[in-house]
């Protein structure tokens, strides 16, 4: 079949509700697909597996796709139905009008509840087994039973699987919905791709398939995408929605994805992701809601999580006297801020309560402190508010990077986010940060607190030390009252030094119109090297040959040279030569002489230098290779160039 553009409006459906209330028979009823397909499904009479089934459309002369997810209601399956619940649109509980609400249909209803699939509607099924009076006392303890959570408002529509009564009505219904704005909000363009595996198989001449929904984004064929559970890159061979091909697949959409992937390595709840998305954790912050007469999870007992279409084993840590708890999975999971999950009790015989996670960068250290919990509360929030929040909360500011990739935010979103916050009435900045894809940004608050102790600890660092010409960066991150991370520490003071409030010296940092006082002792020894290195004029003694002319020893003389080094009294041209400043500066006008003046157009050789200088051929290599480092020339084989004027 030749490819079809895409639907533009596609609705997935899970059914949900107790064993044998009809949820197949009423699938097949709207769609006309059998869903149970495995042999011993039909044997039991039940459902054991998802099934799939779509009902294709057209509307206001738009393609229209309802898809449905059935699940099983036996307790048995309850691992099945989460799997199946856990990248849909809309929910159909479904309630037999002779049971009634029944062990199952509470669990299923609060699951829904938990995971907030607030668009649906009930469907009573089996009216021709049960009189008016019967049906109505079923239609009040829904209500009972759906009433304060997020399906309370759904509507109940009396059906029959066997006289297809009331089938016309629930059809009308779900075209409604699919045509309303049943989603949540998300702009276009706004988050990168995700795609939850909920089966995978092979076919033969074709290879792996996998299938599942879409929850973010978009892809096309020929893509490179991520496979979460082997960490491998697959390339995306051809998609298939319903029983078409397709270039694109698109959020909110269930399709068949033809992946290059061995078929053994795909399993339920893996997902296919952009690269940029794969960050495995064990550990994550979330908001926990129990149930009723649930009691508090225990920090070492292993319950059993949902995620996604994924099961796992994990243990739960209150944070502080909250809602906040962190979970602790066995393995690496894939998840990110607002997936929501299902937790179980450890014998995975009963639901207690559900959650969404908040954050997957938790903190090594202070997890249930007041400043810890209040950033939670802060990330809480859509991502202007919560970036606003953060802003103001954290001292060493936003970090985007991380912010995007925990919420999943497209480059076009973070650059919006950004320029939002670098308003004049948000009162942030932003910090280039080394290594970093995105800006850190920083409350002009903050800045000023950093700012205050930066430039306050490198004077006291001054005070302390005034034979120094500056601090390095690596100790001044140590200094009390800079306490700044490295990489953070490194553009504030990128950004001092535009504004001028700082001046660098070589690797030093130091405050402008700084200069190094030399101590009383150094100077005098200072004094007496100045004449023995006047003296030797373009051949210095070497360090040991100062020793005996000077009769200090060794490492206290090293002391001295470094000092002078430091403070430009001396030049240290090579580990055992140093030089007077203005005899540097005669060697480079020689340099510049030979090198054709400052075009630097005529080469020159070691050889030369020797004949012009007079100097040992070693020691002409050594002040050459110092003249390289410093990028006065530069080598090209043989021969070297002059690259600047003479410093």
């Amino acid at each position: 079949m030749s490819n079809a553009p895409s639907p533009q409006r596609t609705l997935t459906i899970a059914t949900a509700g107790h064993v044998d209330h009809g949820k197949t028979l009423l699938v097949g009823n709207l769609t006309g697909v059998e869903t149970d397909t495995l042999a011993e499904e039909k044997r039991r009479g039940l459902s054991i597996n998802l099934g799939f089934a779509y009902r294709r459309y057209e509307a206001d002369d738009r393609e229209c796709l309802l898809g449905f997810v059935d699940v099983p209601g036996h307790i048995d399956f309850i691992g099945n139905m989460l799997a199946g619940v856990g990248a849909v649109d809309a929910a159909m509980l479904v309630v037999a009008a002779d049971d009634g609400v029944m062990p199952q249909t509470i669990e299923h209803a609060a699951i829904l509840d938990l995971l907030d699939i607030r668009a649906g509607c009930v469907a009573l099924t089996k009216i021709d087994r049960a009189s008016k009076t019967r049906i109505g006392k079923v239609k009040s303890r829904i209500r009972e039973l759906l009433a304060g959570g997020v399906l309370a408002d759904a509507p109940v529509f009396p059906v029959s699987n066997i006289s297809g009564e009331g089938i016309d009505r629930l059809t009308d219904f779900l075209h409604k919905l699919l045509l309303g704005k049943y989603r949540r909000a998300a702009k276009a363009g706004e988050s990168r791709f995700r795609f939850l595996v909920d089966r995978s198989f092979s076919v033969r001449g074709i290879g792996t398939i996998v299938t599942g929904s879409c929850r973010s984004g978009e892809i096309a064929a020929g893509d490179a995408l991520l496979h979460s559970g082997s960490g491998s890159e697959v390339r995306l061979r051809g998609i298939r929605v319903h029983d078409q091909d397709r270039d694109q697949l698109r959020e909110g959409e269930r399709g068949a994805l033809n992946i290059t992937l061995d078929q053994d390595l795909a399993s339920r709840g893996d997902w296919l992701l952009e690269s940029g998305l794969h960050q495995p954790v064990s550990r994550f912050d979330a908001r926990l809601r129990l149930l009723p007469g649930v009691a508090q999870p225990k920090p070492n007992t292993r319950y059993h999580l949902h995620l996604g279409a994924g099961h796992h084993l994990a243990t739960l840590r209150q944070l502080g006297d909250s809602d906040w708890f962190q979970c602790k999975t066995r393995e690496p999971v894939h998840a990110l801020h607002g997936d929501h999950f299902i937790l179980r009790d450890p014998a995975a015989s009963r639901t207690l309560g559900g959650g969404t996670v908040v954050d997957i960068f938790v903190p090594a250290r202070g997890r249930d402190t007041p400043e810890r919990l209040a950033l939670l509360a802060a990330m809480d929030q859509p991502p202007d508010a919560a970036g606003s929040a953060l802003t103001a909360l954290l001292p060493e500011g936003l970090d985007l990077d991380q912010f995007s990739l925990c919420r999943n935010l497209s480059a076009a979103r973070v650059e919006e986010l950004a320029g939002k916050l670098q308003k004049p009435t948000a009162n942030c900045m932003a910090l280039r940060i080394e290594g970093g894809e995105y800006p850190r940004l920083l409350s002009q608050e903050h800045f000023k607190t950093h700012r205050e102790n930066l430039l306050r600890a490198i004077a006291g660092y001054h005070s302390a030390h005034p034979d120094r010409q500056g601090i390095g960066e690596s100790q001044l991150s140590g200094l009390a009252g800079a306490k700044a991370r490295k990489p953070l520490l490194k553009a504030l003071a990128t950004r001092l030094l535009e504004e001028g409030t700082l001046q660098r010296s070589g690797s030093l940092l130091h405050l402008p119109g700084h200069s190094t006082r030399l101590g009383e002792q150094v100077e005098q020894l200072l004094q007496k090297l100045r004449p023995i290195l006047q003296q030797a004029e373009l051949v210095p003694p070497r360090t040991r040959e100062l020793v005996e002319m000077i009769g200090l020893p060794l490492p206290e003389l090293e002391q001295v040279l470094r000092q002078a080094e430091i403070s430009k009294q001396l030049v240290k041209v090579a580990p055992n030569r140093h030089y007077l400043p203005e005899t540097v500066d005669n060697l480079a006008a020689k340099v510049e002489k030979m090198a054709g003046q400052a075009n630097g157009n005529q080469g020159f050789t070691v050889i030369a230098f020797r004949d012009t200088t007079g100097i040992g051929r070693n020691l002409c290599i050594e002040i050459l290779e110092y003249f390289d480092s410093i990028g006065f020339t530069r080598r090209d084989g043989n021969v070297r160039f002059l690259r600047t004027t003479k410093r």
